[in-house]
């Protein structure tokens, strides 16, 4: 059985950060988090038409798969994204489930 070790995360704003949405990525879940940065550039690149498009690769404990969790992301006016995971039903203590490394400098094309 794979197991997942990241996932990556895309957003597209408008041009004041006012409205953001979720963009869906490539793949579902990657089994490692440099499988995710491979192809994070690219991901990212093909949201150009975006006005402001973010991406980041976030690490997840594998044992989170068993949990109900929601992924809660932010925009910052800085231009990075913040992202955490909010179980539903904490059976994991959350700093051990999620991490998004340098989350104040995702990969951003504008």
């Amino acid at each position: 059985m794979e197991h997942i070790a990241a996932f990556m995360l895309l957003i597209a704003c408008s041009d004041d950060l006012k409205a953001c949405e979720e963009i869906p990525a490539p793949a579902v879940a990657y089994e490692t988090v440099e499988q995710c940065e491979q192809d994070l550039t690219q991901a990212v690149h093909a949201m150009a038409s975006r006005e402001k498009s973010y991406g980041t690769c976030v690490e997840i404990d594998p044992a989170l798969i068993y949990e109900d969790a929601e992924i809660v992301w932010d925009v910052t006016q800085a231009g990075g994204i913040e992202v955490s995971i909010e179980l539903i039903n904490p059976h994991v203590e959350l700093n051990a489930v999620a991490r998004a490394d340098s989350p104040a400098s995702p990969t951003q094309i504008n």
